[in-house]
């Protein structure tokens, strides 16, 4: 598997994350409460807790698919509304297309000459050897590391 220090420059940039005093209430639930959260830019962070603790919630929020009660979140030093057109959002399943090869969903909906690009996003997850064979071939793992590289070939920050 390639190692992170491995792989190209520009797909480990990444920008940091804050989370400040954030609250998200559903009427009179309070599902999140004073969340403080600091993430360095490039860092990969896994969120882990017991079922309907706010997981969920908070990745959404992040994802800019929900909004705060109060509190900030924040891209750097901005609103992380600032910085929606450099993220990308992965989901728990994968998502691949079963009748296209890795290397076109790793691809998909991009135009011109995108091939050289998806080769290296490939690489970055350790599965450009694997570019031409079919999403059934892959071990669950192996399908959300295509994912992975679906959201990378777009390089967020």
């Amino acid at each position: 598997m390639t190692s992170l220090k491995q792989q190209p420059p520009h797909l480990l940039r990444g920008i940091p994350l804050a989370v400040r005093k954030l609250k998200k209430a559903f009427g009179a639930r309070e599902v999140l409460k004073d969340i403080d959260l600091h993430i360095p830019a490039g860092q990969f962070v896994a969120i882990v807790g017991r079922s309907g603790c706010g997981k969920s919630t908070l990745l959404r929020l992040l994802a800019g698919l929900d909004k705060p009660t109060q509190g900030q979140l924040l891209a750097g030093s901005a609103p992380l509304d600032d910085a929606r057109e450099d993220t990308r959002l992965m989901f728990q399943e994968a998502r691949l297309l079963p009748w296209k090869k890795i290397i076109d969903n790793v691809g998909l909906g991009l135009s011109g000459d995108w091939r050289a690009q998806a080769l290296e996003a490939l690489e970055a997850v350790g599965l450009a050897e694997r570019a031409n064979e079919w999403p059934a071939a892959l071990s669950g793992g192996q399908k959300q590391r295509v994912a992975l590289a679906r959201a990378l070939i777009h390089k967020p920050r």
